[in-house]
């Protein structure tokens, strides 16, 4: 993707104002900046996977994690820029003791390089605790 491809992708991502992270005890909902609507919900319990990746903005990068759903339910992207991020690292080491606690330092080395680790996969999850 080209740098001009970028920049129109990250001004298309920055017209809408960014939603927050609350966070409740089996989980956690983003709340528009705008209405205060809430525009997704994760539950632990419904947690398949877990993604990190980092995203190039030309001049910073940005850290992002998917969490892929089950039921169907459309994955829920949260992005470190967004109010409440911070406290999903003790919110993941509660509900996801497996994973590592330097996985955004790992990710975020070296600066503008793409890359990324899934964190929890619930299907390897099983497999271990099988064997």
């Amino acid at each position: 993707m080209g740098w001009w491809s970028k920049y129109r992708d990250w001004l298309k991502h920055r017209r809408e104002p960014d939603p927050q992270i609350q966070f409740e005890p089996d989980g956690f909902v983003l709340v528009s900046s705008v209405d205060r609507q809430v525009v997704a919900s994760v539950r632990w319990s419904e947690v398949t996977s877990i993604r990190t990746y980092k995203l190039d903005l030309l001049t910073t990068d940005c850290i992002c994690l998917l969490f892929e759903l089950h039921n169907e339910k459309p994955p829920v992207q949260v992005s470190e820029e967004w109010s409440g991020f911070a406290d999903m690292f003790e919110a993941l080491a509660r509900a996801f003791p497996g994973i590592p606690r330097d996985w955004y330092m790992e990710v975020m080395s070296p600066a503008f390089e793409t890359k990324g680790r899934v964190l929890y996969d619930s299907a390897v999850t099983r497999q271990q605790a099988v064997v």
